[in-house]
């Protein structure tokens, strides 16, 4: 029995040596041609691609720094400029006041179409014709509705 318990445990030690070099690659970040954001643990192709390393170390290198070895030519990542990092934090923040307004509207919209369903029993199509709703249609409707209340409204 003690000795199950102790080649289990040398297993598991077997396993995370294994499996450290790979916790330690190294994540990096760069933009792509198009302009999209790559993670990868490789970096970019393109020597004159600037990159950033986000996570882990490799060739006795630091995190955030590039290796001097590395094969490609890479350049170190430019230092953090606090200009930039204020326009992404605008960015950022301007996104999230979109984000609300969108939320707001859908609050109105899910509030009106309970308003709307709730109280009549003849709603206008896409086409804006007026026609009656069926009553499960209806129950269906106002369960949508409540629910959207829920998910858009505070």
């Amino acid at each position: 029995m003690a000795m199950k318990i102790v080649s289990q445990i040398l297993g598991l030690f077997l396993i995370l040596a294994l499996a450290s070099p790979f916790a330690l690659a190294a994540t990096y970040k760069y933009q792509d041609e198009s302009g999209n954001t790559v993670y990868s643990q490789k970096p970019p192709e393109n020597p004159d691609t600037p990159y950033e390393i986000l996570e882990g170390i490799t060739s006795g290198a630091k995190a955030g720094s590039s290796s001097p070895s590395s094969s490609n030519g890479a350049s170190a990542p430019p230092t953090p400029d606090p200009q930039q990092d204020e326009e992404q934090n605008d960015i950022a923040a301007q996104e999230e006041q979109q984000a609300e307004k969108i939320r707001e509207k859908n609050c109105e919209a899910a509030k009106k179409n309970l308003e709307i369903y709730t109280v009549y029993r003849r709603v206008r199509n896409d086409e804006g014709v007026v026609e009656r709703v069926d009553e499960n249609e209806r129950q269906q409707k106002i369960e949508e509705a409540k629910q959207a209340i829920q998910d858009f409204c505070d």
